[in-house]
């Protein structure tokens, strides 16, 4: 069985964010969605683990991102 899907309406201005988060990450919207849902309704545990995982490694690859840049400008 696959899994449930949803439809919901958003304002332009936050896909356009989405979109430039996604592309930026190089996620789906789908797992940004269900991540940033299971976030704020505290129940992250459920997101599945690969998930987490891209979450993980997308925040290391930004926190290096931001430590080449400052050592850069010492």
């Amino acid at each position: 069985m696959g899994k449930p899907q949803i439809a919901v309406r958003i304002p332009p201005p936050l896909l356009a964010e989405l979109n430039q988060y996604v592309e930026r990450v190089g996620t789906s919207k789908t797992d940004v969605i269900v991540s940033a849902i299971a976030a704020y309704l505290g129940c992250a545990e459920t997101v599945p683990l690969s998930q987490r995982i891209a979450e993980v490694e997308r925040k290391i690859m930004e926190l290096e991102s931001l430590a080449k840049g400052k050592r850069d400008n010492i």
